[in-house]
């Protein structure tokens, strides 16, 4: 299968930083690419399956998702309503993001990662981000100099409260120690490692981390840290095919039993269940 690479320089004239566009589904492009910029998209409506890195996934409307440059993609069989708002961010501009968020924000691990980050947010979050992605749109067509600024404020936004924090309830007033530690604790070293590493990386007694811990995010460092490993092994469970034990091991349980026991907690559903219930396929079993 022939895979198209795509190149910054084929889409973004000289000063600009990105691009913004409404796509509809007749314009979804279904061949198989990959480039060597950034990319979110975000579902406006609609649902289409996205092929990604050998892999494929229903996206529905509301789901958002990080494309790096190593990614390969397509859409296929997008629904009559698919719509979706594409943000182009060049390579530089990434990096100066990046640079801007420092070494805390844990950028390695949104790189690495086998599959592209992905979101599906809730019809209120949607409504919320979707003007963002309107006024860039617009932007992007008026004023270019304007559009380069939201750009790199709307990529900052992004990556800070839909990718890099996984979903950590922070309360506002949390001591940034404690926001800088619990970035760390989401390098898959740390969280396998688990509350040894807690203590080594905070260089706080267990017993003031308990306090801490329970007053800014009403929960245990044990539980803390569960909760990373959890979340890590539904992404395990969706995105690949290793087994729920190898998964288990890899996320940092020694007992396969408790492992079971938080999962159907956290969940509802076994391992083996969650798994089952899974939109993804691989593409080669695709019909």
């Amino acid at each position: 299968m022939k895979i198209e690479f795509y190149r910054e320089q084929d889409w973004l004239f000289s000063g600009e930083d990105g691009i913004c566009t409404k796509i509809a589904f007749q314009d979804a492009d279904t061949r198989s690419h990959n480039h060597n910029y950034y990319e979110f998209f975000l579902v406006g409506a609609g649902s289409a399956t996205h092929h990604i890195n050998d892999k494929k996934k229903i996206v529905n409307t509301g789901a958002l998702v990080f494309i790096r440059p190593k990614d390969i993609h397509s859409f296929q069989n997008p629904s009559s309503d698919f719509c979706f708002y594409n943000l182009l961010v060049s390579r530089g501009t990434m990096d100066s993001c990046f640079s801007f968020l420092g070494t805390g924000c844990n950028a390695d691990q949104l790189m690495e990662n086998e599959m592209p980050p992905f979101r599906q947010l809730l019809p209120a979050e949607l409504n919320n981000l979707l003007p963002s992605f309107e006024q860039l749109a617009i932007a992007h067509e008026l004023n270019i100099v304007r559009f380069n600024t939201l750009l790199r404020a709307a990529t900052v936004n992004l990556l800070t409260s839909y990718f890099l924090s996984y979903n950590l309830k922070l309360s506002h007033d949390i001591p940034t120690w404690l926001g800088l530690l619990a970035l760390e604790m989401q390098k898959q070293q740390n969280y396998q490692e688990g509350l040894n590493a807690l203590y080594r990386i905070s260089q706080k007694s267990p017993e003031y981390l308990c306090r801490v811990f329970k007053k800014h995010l009403n929960k245990t460092p044990t539980e803390f840290i569960n909760d990373i490993r959890i979340a890590n092994a539904k992404l395990a469970l969706e995105y690949t095919n290793r087994s729920i034990l190898q998964i288990c091991e890899e996320v940092g349980f020694d007992n396969t039993s408790h492992f079971y026991h938080l999962f159907k907690k956290d969940t509802g559903l076994s391992p083996k269940a969650f798994r089952e219930l899974s939109s993804e396929v691989s593409v080669s079993q695709a019909p």
